[in-house]
């Protein structure tokens, strides 16, 4: 895992992630910096935060924002499960289904105290603090997983007329409570919002882990 972080930096230019501002396109397919995440048993969580930063009236325009976080996490779990993902990940409807099995064991997946890696970039690892650390910890010990791909927040952002998704991403070793890894994810360009927006980015993060199962 180590390996897959320390590799992850110096491929972050030729793909979509980018730790500092600024937009990149889809990474080709000859490109997946996490691939090696594939072979990780590995707990996807559910988006936590709905952020629109653009002058396009698209807050308008969306659905309820838990509403639409939902949608999200059904689509990055459809991209992910389409790229034979599925017998070594748990991906967060699963993991809903799983904690609402099991009530009073642990937190609300999609109500975690994520505040202090919502928009914390660091090119080095670092610990997490409680709640979080402890909540974490919780949510794994209902899986197989010892990481965690956690896509903290959606925001929609805009210039010059066309409004884009970015996707903030967190890599975390939830045993040990260690953050190794967070950057942005750019999704398409748009002018309208539409139902597209959540499948692209979706798509574009199962791009960045392994190719289309045929």
């Amino acid at each position: 895992m180590k390996l897959v972080l320390s590799t992850l930096a110096a491929m972050l230019c030729a793909s979509s992630l980018t730790a500092q501002a600024g937009r990149e396109s889809a990474p080709p397919p000859q490109q997946r910096p996490l691939e090696r995440l594939a072979a990780e048993q590995m707990l996807v969580l559910p988006v936590q935060y709905l952020t629109f930063a653009d002058s396009l009236g698209w807050s308008q325009k969306a659905p309820p924002s838990r509403s639409y976080l939902s949608t999200v996490d059904d689509e990055i779990a459809y991209a992910l499960t389409q790229r034979g993902l599925k017998r070594r990940w748990t991906m967060a409807p699963d993991l809903i289904k799983s904690v609402a099995r099991n009530q009073g064991y642990a937190p609300d997946p999609r109500s975690l105290a994520a505040e202090e890696i919502r928009t914390a970039e660091k090119s080095s690892e670092w610990q997490l603090r409680e709640p979080l650390a402890s909540e974490l910890r919780s949510l794994i010990a209902l899986t197989d997983a010892r990481y965690v791909l956690f896509p903290v927040e959606m925001r929609f952002v805009s210039s010059k007329g066309v409004g884009h998704a970015m996707l903030h991403l967190v890599i975390i070793d939830a045993r040990r409570s260690q953050v190794q890894w967070s950057g942005d994810l750019a999704g398409m360009d748009a002018t309208h919002f539409s139902p597209a927006i959540a499948a692209d980015i979706a798509s574009r993060l199962a791009d960045l882990i392994a190719s289309p199962v045929n």
